[in-house]
């Protein structure tokens, strides 16, 4: 006779769509007792919790969240180990099936570095011979969304394409990061399971820039080499600002790390009567379990009344939401933007419509 395992487990590969949902392998419904009526499941990892929603024995609303907090890419591997009443413990490992708990941490050598830019010429606090050369066949810079791994680890994952491009895969090498504010770092690039590294003083560049989740960042290229040198941009693609002629009563718009954010209509968006919010918007600006009116307007000065509610542990649009969506002609894939105009006990915000090119390039992360 087969013994069953104490805690069962399954595996699941991260494949193309899988932000849309997961669904559990039907041979593991056998250990889930009245699976049948279960609505939700919980995700557990590093002592946090996810509450997702069960549709059948796919997982689905809650699911995004917990792939965009974990900063999770197609060839992971994800192992679920039931702890019993839908509680799943969640083990994530990369593409060359190393355990992310256990990324390589560098040890930590030196603090702000003051002489080392002294060895240099400099213009604008930059080296003068090599300011402008960057690796022709490179790219310049990257972008992205400060996730909560950036602060409760010692590191940050480098993409892998700005990776490639500049010649950083499998280098361990020092890196000095300097501000706007000419202030300078030593850190450390380091290859780990296939994955480039910031490490070193991470820890203390991160806080001494004062980094939130949800803040986005910028890392340009000065020069490359035997030590390479960054510079560091904590707001590279500033909020858009607001009109006062499009809201006359409006003298200032409150500014916000989030002032607004860019999401891609989903097939529940058509089927029921409510948009999801990106989690890192909600959190930033304070609406977490907010019960409000939302006065919604667009560049032709016509108004929706609508309302936000607390979704799960997230937060929605609904009261209206159908009307808006079919005034709009919204379709599934279309991506759509929204501003804080102000904030409050009844939120004012801007529609700006369909956006495509530049403007979604900027702003993927925030969905």
């Amino acid at each position: 006779m087969k013994i069953p395992p104490v805690k069962p487990h399954f595996f699941k590969p991260i494949q193309p769509g899988f932000k849309q949902g997961l669904k559990i392998p039907k041979g593991f419904l056998k250990y889930l007792k009245d699976h049948d009526h279960n609505e939700h499941a919980t995700l557990r990892r590093d002592g946090k919790k996810w509450l997702v929603k069960l549709n059948g024995r796919r997982l689905e609303e809650g699911w995004e969240k917990f792939a965009e907090e974990h900063d999770l890419q197609l060839g992971d591997l994800l192992v679920f180990k039931h702890e019993g009443n839908m509680e799943f413990e969640v083990i994530i490992f990369d593409s060359s099936h190393c355990d992310r708990e256990y990324a390589e941490y560098l040890q930590e050598e030196e603090d702000i570095v003051e002489g080392e830019c002294k060895k240099f010429e400099l213009k604008d606090g930059f080296p003068h011979a090599e300011a402008a050369t960057h690796n022709p066949f490179g790219q310049s810079h990257f972008e992205c969304t400060v996730r909560s791994y950036y602060l409760t680890n010692g590191y940050l994952r480098v993409p892998s394409r700005f990776a490639s491009k500049n010649g950083l895969t499998y280098k361990k090498c020092d890196l000095i990061i300097r501000d706007e504010r000419q202030r300078s770092w030593n850190l450390k690039l380091y290859t780990s399971c296939h994955h480039v590294y910031i490490g070193g003083r991470w820890a203390k560049f991160h806080a001494a820039n004062d980094l939130k989740v949800g803040d986005r960042i910028m890392f340009e290229v000065v020069t490359n080499g035997e030590r390479p040198i960054w510079k560091f941009h904590d707001e590279p693609n500033p909020s858009v600002k607001s009109s006062s002629k499009a809201f006359p009563h409006v003298e200032a718009a409150i500014h916000k790390p989030f002032g607004h954010f860019v999401c891609t209509i989903r097939p529940y968006c058509l089927t029921y009567s409510y948009l999801i919010l990106p989690t890192q918007f909600a959190l930033t600006n304070g609406l977490i379990n907010k019960k409000c009116d939302l006065i919604i307007r667009d560049e032709w000065q016509r108004s929706w009344n609508l309302m936000l509610r607390p979704f799960g542990t997230s937060v929605c649009i609904r009261g209206g939401w159908r009307n808006f969506r079919d005034t709009h002609c919204l379709k599934e894939g279309d991506q759509i933007m929204f501003e804080v105009v102000t904030d409050g006990t009844k939120p004012v915000w801007k529609f700006h419509g369909k956006i495509s090119g530049e403007n979604s390039r900027i702003n993927q992360g925030v969905d």
